[in-house]
């Protein structure tokens, strides 16, 4: 079973068939919606998935098991576009210009361009940045204390906790000094990186990260390169998945708004875009109940990969499509009597066409 983008032209299809039946010599072959798979790996069959690429965002609105082709629609602003928001601020850091252009030794502006460049993508792939909801500060507040051991062990973090006591312990124990500069150090959220043989100090800054996606204004006058131009206004992320929603039924949207999942490479590193998304577009949603009617939407649910598939718990939300082609091939390949995969004989009998009748992603 393969996982594919959806709206893929049948002709694309066909060949990918005869490709792995033909070079790779499976026993059996199925095609599934990327946004359909992500779905599933969330327990859902209603949604909206954002799938944030490099270059472009994904948004696919789905109902009750079928992607919402009509209402399918994208967005040009990606993680590329975050990269080069943050190493423009950061040209403001003392400390990363220390590194990247020292005084005694400046560097040119291409070589200092690059050390900016590739140091924004070490500090979110080290999951160094949050995203604070719309109208939230960056401040990360610690947990105080452990009230519920059993959800700690389910949840895998007892290793953090424990973690997070020793550093109480030996803060406590700390010199007035060392104290003080402790909880400077927490104000100011500083977190130091070692990138390059540097030690570079970086503040919060670095939770501006994401800002690009639900603000693109803020890229006008930054060297962005586009691979493909794009004319007109680009719409902030939340304009889009709201646009794309209100493409579909009155009667699907409350059952759609349940089901917000946010996947892309991005939320494998960068904790809180579900919430800083779904902040957002609260205003696109009811916001008085008098005018309530049966089917207005109420509330946006944000939806994560169970916590039960244990493998993924730590890894964020990227690999949900993964995850769901996996669950759907488990299902599909085992069915006896069914009919959601072309077999070696299917093949044979009907060549690459058989994709056509047989798959999920065709149906």
């Amino acid at each position: 079973m393969l996982s594919m983008p959806a709206g893929l032209f049948r002709d694309s299809s066909e060949r990918i068939c005869q490709i792995f039946f033909e070079r790779f010599n499976v026993a059996g072959f199925g095609l599934l919606d990327r946004p359909m798979a992500q779905l599933y790996a969330a327990g859902q069959l209603s949604g909206v998935v954002v799938d944030i690429g490099h270059e472009i965002t994904d948004i696919t609105p789905i109902y009750d098991g079928f992607i919402m082709q009509n209402a399918r629609s994208s967005t040009p602003v990606g993680i590329r576009d975050c990269q080069v928001y943050l190493a423009n601020l950061l040209r403001f850091n003392q400390s990363v210009m220390a590194a990247a252009s020292p005084p005694d030794k400046l560097s040119d502006p291409e070589v200092t361009q690059r050390f900016l460049d590739d140091l924004v993508k070490h500090v979110w792939l080290e999951g160094l940045v949050r995203v604070p909801s719309d109208g939230q500060t960056v401040d990360i507040p610690e947990d105080e204390g452990v009230t519920d051991i059993a959800a700690v062990l389910v949840a895998g973090k007892e290793k953090a906790v424990i973690e997070t006591g020793m550093k109480k312990k030996l803060t406590a124990k700390a010199s007035a000094a060392e104290q003080a500069r402790a909880r400077e150090i927490e104000a100011l959220d500083l977190v130091t990186v070692e990138f390059r043989g540097h030690s570079i100090t970086l503040g919060k800054e670095r939770h501006r990260f994401c800002e690009p996606l639900f603000d693109p204004m803020l890229l006008n006058g930054l060297p962005v390169e586009r691979v493909d131009p794009y004319e007109g206004r680009i719409l902030p992320l939340q304009e889009a998945v709201a646009f794309s929603v209100r493409q579909t039924d009155v009667a699907q949207r409350q059952y759609i708004w349940q089901g917000l999942f946010i996947n892309g490479d991005l939320t494998n590193h960068v904790k809180g875009i579900g919430a800083a998304l779904q902040s957002r577009l609260a205003p696109f949603i009811l916001s008085t109940p008098d005018q309530a009617t049966d089917v207005q939407p109420r509330s946006i649910r944000v939806l994560t990969v169970p916590e039960y598939f244990a493998e993924y718990r730590e890894k964020g939300d990227g690999f949900a499509a993964f995850l769901g082609t996996s669950i759907v091939a488990k299902i599909a390949f085992n069915e006896s009597h069914g009919k959601n995969f072309v077999s070696k004989t299917d093949y044979n009998e009907k060549g690459p066409h058989a994709i056509l009748e047989m798959s999920l992603a065709s149906l």
